[in-house]
């Protein structure tokens, strides 16, 4: 299988750091795609995510084998034991996207990172909710979520002092389609024409005080084509393909 995949970051004004992170791993017969969010309010964050990606991606790569929902999910607590171990002061949101031939995608999330589909004459079609408190007693729509005071309060996340096993979103009947991942200050803080302009690398007029914004565009590509990554921000972005 192939895709066509685009990484954009873009620093906020908010804080001093991008602890946003991208990991993608290409196997013949399947991608794996991790975005993560790393907590401003913990110093360790920004490594957590750059490890966690990694981690990822090279165990994906070295299994050269087919993958169950669960193979995911242990891992995740596999990089858990050791990495709490490591930096007792970090936690992340984060996003797991399996893409595999002629299969259904799954999807692996805690926090607040979101994948839709996408299509450039429309706003996004999310397709799950953050773990927020704003949103943990009552299902309210994205855009309560992104004003709320209580967006940045997650109930759910990678954090080192316990391991919190994901949610799961599966999406059927795939197909050619394209996929936005997005870390909160692109789905809370872009309008919809703005969000549009980001994922094709266009210039976003930055307005107020600012999250740091981060998106990964993801296009399926019939089996004839060969895959292809690109990336304006290669800092924070971790690719390893299998030979």
């Amino acid at each position: 299988m192939a895709v066509e995949i685009s990484w954009r970051s873009r620093q906020g004004r908010r804080t001093d750091a991008n602890q946003d992170y991208c990991g993608v791993a290409l196997r013949p017969d399947a991608v794996l795609c991790v975005v993560l969010d790393g907590s401003t309010a913990r110093q360790q964050s920004g490594e957590l995510v750059r490890l966690i990606a990694r981690d990822l991606t090279d165990w994906f790569i070295l299994a050269k084998k087919g993958m169950a929902a669960d193979d995911v999910i242990n891992q995740l607590h596999e990089i858990h034991k050791v990495r709490s171990k490591e930096l007792h002061w970090a936690s992340a949101s984060y996003l797991v996207a399996l893409i595999e031939h002629e299969r259904p995608t799954h999807i692996f999330y805690a926090g607040d990172c979101l994948v839709g589909r996408f299509d450039a004459k429309a706003p996004i079609e999310w397709l799950i909710r953050p773990h927020t408190l704003a949103n943990a007693i009552e299902t309210i729509s994205l855009d309560k979520i992104a004003s709320s005071t209580l967006r940045n309060k997650l109930t759910r996340s990678f954090r080192t002092k316990e391991f919190m096993a994901p949610d799961m979103a599966t999406i059927t009947d795939v197909g050619k389609e394209t996929f936005a991942v997005a870390t909160d200050g692109f789905w809370a803080e872009l309008k919809h024409d703005d969000q549009c302009r980001f994922l094709e690398g266009e210039a976003v007029q930055e307005k107020g005080s600012q999250d740091v914004c981060s998106a990964l565009k993801i296009r399926i590509l019939g089996s004839d084509n060969e895959s292809q990554v690109s990336t304006s921000t290669a800092g924070n972005l971790y690719v390893v393909e299998s030979d």
